[in-house]
């Protein structure tokens, strides 16, 4: 009896540490943050980019590890939940914008104030939306992916007023009924998601390094994997469009 009774306390004190294990890994994404915004301050875009690429890592994976971890059930006075949101909120959206800011490629002045403050505004609708995924995982709007944007900004240097024009509509996608795909919940196509978004960080990095030149098969492979992960989520919004007639 007592052996059966240390080997629950045993299997639970595990499992306890394992959820803790799950938090200090999402924990690792402020340590990520604070080095990418001190490569920004430095201006150093290609650490930058590599520290908000590991954390892009960290974000990808940690709630599946969360989950198989059931942190809710064994470290439940720490909300995982805020933790991701905050360091989202800082490697997805402020990070990104203040590089295009600081770089310039929001132009100069009161345009580029607006511009920032248009991406830092229009991302809250999207962390505060408790209707932001679907049943079936996929965000409801633009997700303030602010640096996969600021990223492709930066690669294709349009120019200012190009540069605009995608800032100005990416935040009113907002609130827009459109479909976007979380790769690793979304269900349909997943195999495909996660290898395009594998191709896609991979072609990104090869990019970022080569930066200001690079092999244009690499380019081809880095736009041909994202707009796949577009056309998901185009697929999706038609369905739901065509389910509603």
């Amino acid at each position: 009896m007592r052996h059966s009774r240390n080997q629950v306390m045993s299997s639970r004190r595990n499992r306890v540490l394992s959820a803790w294990a799950v938090h200090a890994f999402t924990l690792t994404g402020v340590i990520w943050a604070t080095l990418a915004l001190l490569a920004l301050f430095d201006d150093d875009p290609k650490l930058m980019w590599l520290y908000l690429g590991i954390a892009l890592v960290v974000d990808g994976v940690d709630g599946t590890l969360a989950r198989k971890a059931e942190v809710r059930t064994y470290a439940p006075h720490f909300d995982g939940v805020i933790l991701d949101s905050i360091i989202d909120y800082l490697t997805w959206t402020l990070i990104p914008a203040l590089f295009l800011f600081r770089t310039g490629l929001l132009g100069e002045g009161a345009l580029a104030v607006i511009l920032l403050l248009l991406i830092t505004v229009s991302s809250m609708f999207c962390y505060a939306n408790t209707k932001m995924k679907t049943g079936d995982y996929y965000f409801l709007g633009f997700p303030a992916a602010w640096n996969v944007v600021a990223l492709a900004i930066w690669l294709l240097d349009a120019g200012t007023a190009v540069n605009a024009i995608i800032v100005i509509v990416l935040a009113l996608l907002t609130w827009a009924p459109i479909a976007f795909v979380h790769p690793l919940r979304v269900a349909r196509f997943r195999t495909l998601n996660i290898v395009a978004t594998a191709v896609w960080i991979l072609a990104s990095a090869a990019l970022v390094i080569a930066y200001p030149t690079g092999e244009p098969w690499i380019a081809v492979v880095w736009v041909l994997s994202g707009a796949w992960v577009i056309l998901t989520g185009i697929i999706r919004t038609v369905a739901a469009t065509r389910a509603l007639r």
